[in-house]
């Protein structure tokens, strides 16, 4: 094979310009003394190379497609972000990720047992559209195992959620002595808090005695699960930025972290109208209701920013919440109106961080709170919509404890709740207070005898609830569409058109 090669000959002056080129010339200086000219050897290329070289660099200039525009977008948002930035993303996109598969399983298991009980169900009616009655139960009966399955998923995260160190603002009496139990009872290590130091201590002991007559109770599981809970408490005003930074010291102090947060403490001075408030009342109203929780959400978002895991943050909705008028409470809905818009700003700022900020909604709940000058119409309409608190948090907890993301809502009042109530309103007159308003429902103390022996695990039923809340529409439109495909496919005749 003979080599082709060419001799050109540059000028000095040329010797700047042509630097770059040094790594692609062969050969070297022909004389080291020659100072005017230079010689460089070059290889000739034939044709066909050049003809090669340029389709392979047309090939990487036009790249791979989406593999290469996504390579390249990836590299490029590595360059304009620093390095904690560039891995939250990632991390918020593996988070997405996870979100689709596990929605995407919940479909499939659903759609999957729902077609295979209506499947048995057309086999056993032989294809006859005479025993359509049982054609429906079996989409019911799939409708119930895909519910239950989808509990079963419930109730394996809720056992691996593993212990919580908890921080309840207003939680020595009412919701918050029951949301503070409840938590216990799963095995967390809770803070209460109060403005009196008095009522801290004595909620305190008190819990520890339900912890300690319900363990003495339960399984060997659950008891070994139980000896990770704890209690203790500080006296803390939340209308007082000193107090709060003194709380959220003390909770890291006594527990090493904070994974949830719950701004319970509230007032409302009854129901009256607004003339009869005194400036007192609604200084005070406002400043708990409104900046206790504003105070109590920085103070924790400060400790959450810092920890590996985060946290979450839960405000409590009440009357107003919603911008609807609350004729009687004014005060009080004004301030938790300006709480959801508070937090709806919050959520978006806190995007990019690991603290998740939501909203519990525990319904209408027979506290002092919601007592506190109630006449006695108010009260026969108690009957119908109210719950305890114990029976309220048994709801919330659960819930709480396996929150993920951010602006999540915790409602006790869901719409098959109050559809229930609807439909049962006759049955529940009488529930908690007579004609004359007098209570009948037991005091606290008695409830506790009767309620705590079997409220150390969460159950199926509540298992399902959690699953059906957010997934029950598509458990209800796949099953119609598998219903709808067997019976097509099976009786065509029945169908015309289809």
């Amino acid at each position: 094979m003979v080599t082709l090669t060419k001799l050109q000959v540059y000028p000095r002056c040329l010797d700047h310009r042509l630097g770059f080129m040094d790594h692609q010339r062969v050969g070297s200086r022909l004389s080291c003394r020659e100072r005017n000219n230079r010689v460089f050897v070059h290889r000739c290329e034939s044709d066909l190379e050049k003809k090669k070289v340029e389709r392979r660099r047309k090939r990487e200039k036009e790249g791979n497609g989406l593999l290469d525009s996504l390579k390249s977008g990836v590299s490029k948002l590595g360059l304009f972000l620093s390095k904690d930035d560039y891995s939250q993303k990632v991390q918020n996109l593996e988070m997405v990720f996870s979100k689709i598969a596990v929605q995407i399983a919940r479909y499939i298991v659903t759609m999957t047992s729902t077609g295979a009980i209506l499947l048995i169900g057309f086999q056993l009616s032989g294809g006859d559209s005479s025993m359509n009655s049982l054609v429906w139960y079996s989409w019911l009966g799939g409708v119930i195992i895909g519910t239950m399955t989808g509990a079963n998923m419930v109730l394996e995260d809720h056992y691996r959620a593993g212990p919580r160190n908890v921080v309840i603002t207003g939680s020595t009496r009412g919701l918050g002595k029951a949301l503070a139990r409840e938590f216990l009872l799963s095995g967390d290590r809770v803070i209460v808090t109060s403005r009196s130091s008095e009522s801290v201590d004595m909620t305190v002991k008190e819990l520890q005695q339900n912890l300690k007559e319900i363990t003495s109770k339960a399984s060997e599981s659950d008891r070994k699960k139980l000896g990770y809970a704890k209690v203790v408490g500080i006296a803390c005003d939340v209308c007082k930025p000193e107090d709060v930074e003194k709380l959220s010291k003390f909770a890291v102090e006594e527990l090493g972290s904070i994974n949830i947060w719950i701004n319970n403490a509230g007032t409302n001075k009854g129901f009256r109208p607004l003339l009869d408030f005194t400036e007192e009342d609604i200084k005070q109203i406002v400043s708990t209701n409104l900046i206790g929780s504003i105070l109590c959400t920085r103070g924790a978002m400060e400790v959450m920013s810092k920890q590996d895991n985060g946290g979450h943050i839960f405000n409590m909705d009440g009357a107003g919440s919603g911008g609807s008028s609350t004729p009687l409470t004014a005060v009080y809905g004004s301030t938790k109106c300006g709480l959801r818009q508070f937090h709806g700003s919050v959520v978006k700022e806190s995007q990019k961080t690991k603290v998740g900020l939501h909203t519990a909604s525990p319904g209408m709940v027979l506290t002092e709170l919601l007592l506190s000058g109630s006449s006695i119409k108010n009260k026969q309409m108690f009957n119908i919509i109210c719950e305890l608190p114990e029976t309220v948090a048994r709801t919330l907890v659960p819930r709480m404890r396996v929150v993920k993301g951010s602006g999540k809502s915790v409602n006790y009042l869901t719409p098959p709740r109050i559809l229930l109530a609807i439909v049962t309103s006759w049955l529940r007159r009488g529930r908690w207070f007579d004609d004359q308003g007098r209570a009948l429902y037991a005091a606290e103390a008695d409830r506790l005898r009767n309620w705590a022996e079997n409220r150390t695990r969460l159950s199926l039923t509540d298992a399902m609830e959690m699953y059906t809340e957010n997934t029950w529409v598509s458990v209800f439109s796949l099953s119609v569409v598998c219903a709808f495909i067997i019976v097509s496919s099976t009786t065509p005749s029945s169908f015309p058109g289809t």
